[in-house]
């Protein structure tokens, strides 16, 4: 993407000193654009409150929609709704190349900010660790079978030679250790 293209960039050295708004609707091109995205689609609201000071930027990032997962249990797509909001400050020091969590050093030099990788940052860590769809009964079916049977069509007695097996070597250590 050409630089002049993004709009999720914002110019730090035209802003005027306290609050700026800026709204954007994050869409299935930001995802795509993002290589591995664990996102392909969605719309999510973003609304950005960038507050200028003298010696840094506060950015507060205020966001909520729907992104398309794929269901951990079944496979299958499914709309998740997600919400967040967080701060990141932005602190001119040049010669600190320590970053926090929420805050970020940039220089005098700098004169706009891309925003597009803590975007895509934040709605990422919104997304649940647990995937699934809300209710069982929207999971795929057919998928559903094979799981919960699976256990039923792959009993063809090797757990009983394989405990043979190994209760055998366990009796072969314990008489080497006890010798």
């Amino acid at each position: 993407m050409k630089k002049e293209d993004n709009k999720y960039t914002i110019p730090l050295s035209v802003l005027p000193f306290g609050h700026t708004d800026y709204q954007y609707v994050i869409g299935d091109s930001f995802f795509g654009e993002r290589d591995y995205s664990e996102v392909q689609n969605g719309v999510v609201n973003l609304h950005l409150d960038v507050e200028r000071m003298e010696t840094m930027f506060i950015l507060a990032f205020d966001f909520e929609g729907n992104v398309v997962l794929q269901c951990d249990r079944c496979g299958d797509d499914y709309n998740q709704p997600i919400e967040g909001s967080a701060k990141i400050y932005l602190k001119y020091d040049a010669a600190n190349d320590n970053e926090d969590d929420d805050v970020i050093f940039i220089t005098k030099n700098d004169s706009e900010f891309d925003l597009g990788d803590l975007i895509y940052e934040y709605i990422t860590l919104s997304l649940p660790i647990h995937r699934v769809h809300e209710n069982e009964s929207e999971c795929n079916r057919e998928v559903l079978d094979m799981l919960y049977h699976a256990d039923e069509d792959t009993d063809d007695g090797h757990d009983e030679e394989t405990n043979t097996a190994w209760n055998e070597m366990m009796k072969q250590l314990k008489d080497k250790l006890d010798n």
